[in-house]
């Protein structure tokens, strides 16, 4: 009888540390499924970023002429976004980050020739190589 005793306290102690680190493992793996959906935010973003400053280059390289059409998605990961376009990069925002992308130093305006472009979600966008002036070219941003 004593065995027996013996044996379901060995039980209930067992049971007891099991039960008592249930709760962390299952808050050590809600973090890290957190941290997840967090990452593949910032590398959606970093993704249009990148897309982005990558057509620019493009067009700004193909010389006078050269265009590309660009639409805008809706979202990011599921939250709205800006992103906003000057001279020296191109910057994501949303979520309280803020992604930059470098490019090469260039003029870059809009429609009203303003050098700080905001592009809108699911909206589309003509990227131009144009001519400003005599002395150099530079990359209009327009809304369609």
């Amino acid at each position: 009888m004593d065995r027996d005793g013996w044996v379901s306290i060995d039980f209930i102690i067992a049971f007891m540390i099991i039960i008592l680190t249930i709760p962390s493992i299952t808050a050590i793996i809600s973090d890290r499924l957190d941290t997840v959906s967090s990452v593949r935010e910032i590398a959606e973003a970093r993704i249009l970023e990148e897309n982005i400053a990558g057509i620019i280059e493009m067009v700004y390289s193909g010389g006078v002429g050269c265009s590309y059409r660009i639409k805008m998605p809706p979202k990011i990961a599921n939250k709205s976004y800006t992103l906003k376009i000057n001279s020296t990069g191109v910057y994501v925002m949303f979520k309280n980050h803020i992604g930059t992308v470098f490019i090469t130093p260039i003029k870059i305006s809009d429609s009203k020739y303003n050098s700080n472009i905001l592009l809108e979600p699911n909206k589309n966008y003509n990227i131009s190589n144009i001519k400003f002036g005599d002395k150099y070219n530079g990359i209009l941003i327009e809304k369609i």
